[in-house]
């Protein structure tokens, strides 16, 4: 995890004041909700609760990405 967080901080060079691209921001999104995905499932102990539990948690992890992908899409660039 420690390692994806660091490899998620450096491709989306947080660091620089640069604008990365929908395409680039799309895939760190998803890298994202795929690593959160992992957190909620081994260290939140998800995968041992039921199919409802389970099925909701991803549902607002990807309700989450979407509105702050929206949200990147809808804003003006500076």
């Amino acid at each position: 995890m420690i390692a994806a967080t660091i490899g998620l901080m450096g491709a989306g060079r947080v660091n620089a004041d640069i604008d990365l691209g929908s395409t680039w921001v799309t895939v760190l999104l998803v890298l994202a909700g795929a690593k959160s995905s992992l957190i909620l499932w081994f260290y939140l102990n998800l995968r041992q609760s039921s199919s409802g539990w389970q099925k909701g948690f991803i549902a607002f992890l990807c309700v989450i990405l979407s509105f702050i992908l929206g949200a990147y899409y809808l804003t003006p660039a500076i």
